[in-house]
């Protein structure tokens, strides 16, 4: 299975990745929607994102925001350096 977080010659997280996720859980979905156009998704993808979106937003901000959190600790741990 192929990464989704780093390129080959590295084991960092692609800033950008970093922020579609913040905005995932911190932003509105039309924030996000903006954040995820510079990719050119697909009606499909668009279609898809636009429900993960949805789902995210269930759940309450304080466990939206301890998440961003963690992956934050997680990008900064020693494991990813």
């Amino acid at each position: 299975m192929p990464s989704l977080l780093c390129v080959a010659a590295s084991a960092k997280i692609c800033p950008t990745f970093l922020r579609i996720i913040e905005s995932l859980f911190l932003d509105t979905p039309s924030s996000f929607e903006a954040a995820m156009g510079i990719f050119s998704p697909d009606q499909d993808t668009s279609e898809a994102v636009a429900q993960l979106k949805k789902l995210v937003d269930t759940l309450p901000a304080k466990a939206r925001d301890s998440i961003v959190k963690l992956m934050e600790k997680i990008d900064k741990s020693l494991l990813c350096n």
